[in-house]
């Protein structure tokens, strides 16, 4: 049988080595001063549908991990009429998606206020808006009066990953948690982050939606420290990419010691990925923005300039001259005009294959 930390005498009492995570903090800095400044070139609508788009990853990839499959299109529709997104939507997205929303904007916009056992509460309230996790009722917006165990596997064939917390030490094991985020002050926010990551966890105070919670948890504090109310970048993506690997760091750190420098190590590194993530979307952003300030000095057809906005939102596989000319109903030769026109101009490039194979891409400087 395993022994977790919370059976540790120095529980909840987390150390860890600054100087082994030092590289990856100055790293992350470096990363976030980039995509901020970056972010600044922006146009005011690009900002703020960037900002949607994070956020709405951030929701659908939290859920995702739990086997939760949210609508996408209704996350972003959400999140853009709450972010006063130019043009956006005003359709409602139904109280499950609209309470989810809800719960990461407050955990975002108001991180400056303190972190309550009635916030959590109601956050998890909204998580559940039937009361129900499937066909199972549930103790919604309270902690959980019965033991609870993090298991994998079939019926016959179960693996116990993780025994959380007895309920005898729940109230006063969170009473700790919040008291510990409201008040320590000289831990980078990355650190914090992830220290409030494995805490939340391991106590599993409720019966369900421990997980998602978590990372809504850890938002709040990585944005606790933000004077613009955002995160620029959604760890929840990156930790679905390496859900297996998550799973086995989290499980690590639950049966090691109070010294969580592997556990925090890891989880800053995949801050630091995803912030390199966005870094790459802003800097496409940008790309196609001079192309298009390129484009119009160059006094483009009707059916070039419909081609090129194509090419840099929603257009799938390779350009070539057939698709051309049955996209913009034109025929081969009018396509081939276009084409070889906007080469010539260096809009677009011709790929190293020739003849029946040849296709073009858009030149993004």
């Amino acid at each position: 049988m395993s022994t977790y930390i919370w059976q540790l005498p120095t529980w909840p009492v987390f150390t860890f080595e600054t100087k082994d995570l030092l590289p990856v903090l100055t790293e992350v800095a470096r990363l976030q001063g980039k995509v901020e400044a970056l972010s600044e070139q922006l146009a005011f609508s690009q900002s703020k549908e960037l900002e949607a788009q994070i956020l709405s990853d951030e929701i659908h990839d939290s859920h995702s991990i739990e086997g939760e499959r949210l609508d996408e299109l209704q996350i972003y529709s959400s999140l853009c009429r709450r972010l006063k997104v130019p043009s956006a939507s005003m359709t409602m997205s139904g109280a499950h998606v609209e309470g989810v929303v809800e719960n990461l904007l407050d955990a975002l916009e108001n991180s400056r206020f303190p972190l309550t056992k009635e916030r959590i509460f109601s956050w998890h309230s909204r998580l559940f808006p039937q009361g129900r996790s499937g066909p199972f009722l549930l103790n919604i917006g309270r902690y959980r009066t019965e033991p609870i165990e993090v298991i994998s596997g079939s019926y016959k064939n179960q693996k116990v990953w993780f025994e959380a917390l007895p309920v005898e030490k729940l109230s006063l094991a969170m009473q700790s948690f919040f008291t510990w985020i409201n008040e320590e002050k000289g831990i980078p926010a990355p650190v914090k982050s992830a220290i409030v990551h494995l805490w939340f966890l391991t106590i599993h105070p409720f019966e369900d939606g421990n997980g998602r919670i978590s990372r809504t948890v850890s938002d709040y504090v990585l944005n606790q420290g933000n004077p613009g109310n955002m995160v620029l970048f959604s760890i929840s993506t990156q930790l679905k990419k390496r859900q297996k690997e998550y799973y086995e760091k989290l499980h690590e750190a639950q049966t090691a010691s109070m010294d969580c420098t592997p556990w925090i190590l890891w989880y800053i590194e995949q801050i630091q990925e995803a912030l390199q993530m966005v870094l790459q979307t802003i800097e496409k952003i940008l790309q196609v923005n001079q192309l298009y300030q390129k484009l119009e000095q160059l006094s483009p057809n009707g059916r070039q300039l419909e081609m090129v906005k194509r090419l840099t939102t929603d257009f799938y596989g390779d350009l070539t001259t057939q698709k051309w000319a049955k996209l913009t109903k034109c025929s081969h030769d009018t396509a081939m005009r276009d084409i070889k026109d906007l080469v010539k101009k260096g809009i677009l490039k011709k790929s190293e294959a020739g003849g029946r194979s040849t296709t073009y891409q858009v030149v993004l400087s």
